[in-house]
Order: C-alpha cells, then structure tokens, then sequence
C-alpha cells in the first residue's frame, strides 16, 4: 500500500512589498476531509486594492468545491467543470467584495490548486504560477504559467477569460509520489521559463516533506529548514512575494 499525503504551505512577503510597506498578497489554504486532501495558493494582484483578501478568498472556495468534487468517490477519472468552478470562485469573491465595500476587480488574484484521493488527482490553475509533479522519480509539470505575450501580464480569477483559459488535469494518482505548487515569484527560483522545466530543487523539497519524522512536535525540524530555504534562497531571487504548497507521499 503506498504511504499516506502530507502537506507543506508558506508564504513570504516580497522585498518590493517590504520596502513600500505593502502587506503580502499571496495566500494558501490546506483542507483533508472525506478522504480528498486539496491545497490552494493564490497570488494577489499588486494593482488591485484588496488583493490579499480575494487570495483567501479564492482559496477556501477551491479547497471546498474539490472537497465536494471529489468526496462522492468517482468510479472513473474526475472530471472538473471550469465554468461551474469559475462561477463559484466568482461567487465567493461577490460575498467578500460585499463585506469589504469594494469593487470585485479589487480582488483580484491567480489561482492554484490540487487535491488528491486514494485514486484520482486533480490539478487546477488560473494565470501564473507553475504547477509541477514527481511521476515515476521524474519531475514534470502539470500547468505551465499563463502570461500571454508579456511577463508581467496574466489572467486573474476575475478576468473575462478566466474560466476559457483555465487549465484542468485529473488523472490516476498510482504513478505519482509529489505535487508542487508555486507563486511566480517563487517560480522564478524553481522553474526554467526557456526550457518549460522544473528546478531539480523542487525534488529536494519534496523530499524534505515526504520523509519527514511522522511523531508530532510543536514546530518540526523540517519545517524550520523549509521556511529557511523559501526566506534566504527563493526570496532572494526575485522582488515579488513568494508561496509554496507541497503535497508529497510518505514512502
């Protein structure tokens, strides 16, 4: 039988943010129930005004509708429904704006996420951001970053195209032992835009998680090291703020 999922998520505050005094805006969510394990990052917009808090947003919608997806036990391979996902993300950003007195494009944010089962994946992604995996000991990615023609420019969850342009991949989860999910501006660090590649890095952090010590303790060993390499490495090699989330299986 193969080994159980654990879980790793982090987020840092970019240097350009530090500086302008600008709160982080990239945001993760972690759920387990049912059976599905799902995890969610979101990068917040730096040009609209309540970012950080569409990130949540979008997060805990997309760790309930994969709850809910994928709770039933699909005989077959899930298949996930981007207009109808898109439409509750949406729904939830309407709730938020309406809290916060805003406009829902003052929400605006990217949006990751994979939940995993004894038998199935599914892995999600609006705009930026790469989401990659460990099959069969190679590393591989899922979702490829959506900027268009420019860098800087991308698709948010409250884009007109959001849902035309969202990226979708389920499949049988046999083969894998790790899924990673990134912020562009960790992207930076563990993903080559020439040739469409992980870091090999990335194996090193899976690995860091899947053989973590199973006992529980206040705050582990491991995650010290992790939160180590996202603050003085990942950090470092961009301006923008940086989230991570890992899902990799014990051996």
């Amino acid at each position: 039988m193969r080994g159980k999922w654990r879980e790793y998520a982090y987020q840092v505050r970019g240097k350009s943010h530090v500086l302008d005094g600008k709160p982080g805006q990239d945001r993760f969510q972690y759920k387990s129930r049912n059976g599905v394990k799902v995890l969610c990052i979101a990068d917040g917009a730096g040009s609209a005004k309540f970012s950080e808090h569409g990130a949540q947003a979008v997060v805990n919608a997309g760790c309930n509708f994969a709850i809910e997806l994928l709770s039933s036990g699909p005989a077959s391979t899930p298949s996930l429904d981007a207009d109808l996902l898109h439409a509750y993300l949406v729904e939830e950003l309407s709730k938020a704006a309406a809290r916060l007195g805003c406009d829902i494009k003052d929400l605006a944010s990217t949006f990751l996420c994979v939940a995993v089962t004894e038998r199935f994946f599914v892995a999600v992604q609006i705009g930026d951001g790469v989401i990659g995996a460990e099959r069969n000991m190679e590393l591989e990615v899922v979702t490829l970053p959506d900027n268009g023609e420019f860098a800087n420019v991308t698709t948010f969850v409250t884009s007109k195209d959001a849902a035309s342009s969202m990226q979708v991949v389920s499949g049988e989860i046999e083969d894998y032992s790790g899924f990673i999910l990134m912020s562009d501006g960790t992207a930076d660090s563990l993903y080559n835009y020439e040739s469409r590649a992980l870091a090999r890095a990335c194996r090193t952090l899976l690995r860091i998680v899947s053989d973590a010590p199973t006992y529980a303790v206040a705050n582990p060993a491991y995650k010290k090291e992790l939160k180590r390499i996202m603050d003085l490495q990942v950090r470092e090699g961009t301006d923008d703020d940086c989230s991570i989330g890992i899902l990799a299986r014990t051996d």
